[in-house]
């Protein structure tokens, strides 16, 4: 079995309002915690105007520097701007807030 890797994110102030909007009950959020659970379909390759996201998906927009660190780690070779997160995504574990 593949080795799991684990990539921690610390959140910027509007990533903390996004997250704070869809994730409801957290608190002091500061980071994101994404294992290499996440599943590839879950990458946003461009952005997706706010309409077509669903009320139980949404898309979590990543730095530059945050998608190139979580690209190197979990050696994703596509272009994503940011990751697509449902709450199948949440209750499995690839990617937690904190």
């Amino acid at each position: 079995m593949p080795e799991q890797k684990t990539v921690t994110i610390y959140l910027t102030s509007w990533q903390k309002r996004m997250v704070a909007d869809h994730v409801k009950g957290l608190t002091a959020i500061t980071k994101a915690v994404i294992t290499s659970k996440i599943d590839p379909g879950s990458l946003v390759k461009y952005r997706v105007p706010n309409d077509l996201v669903s009320k139980n998906k949404w898309n979590f927009y990543l730095s530059d520097e945050q998608i190139a660190h979580l690209s190197e780690i979990h050696g994703i070779k596509a272009k994503f701007s940011a990751l697509n997160v449902s709450k199948e995504l949440l209750d499995s574990g690839a990617i937690a807030f904190h």
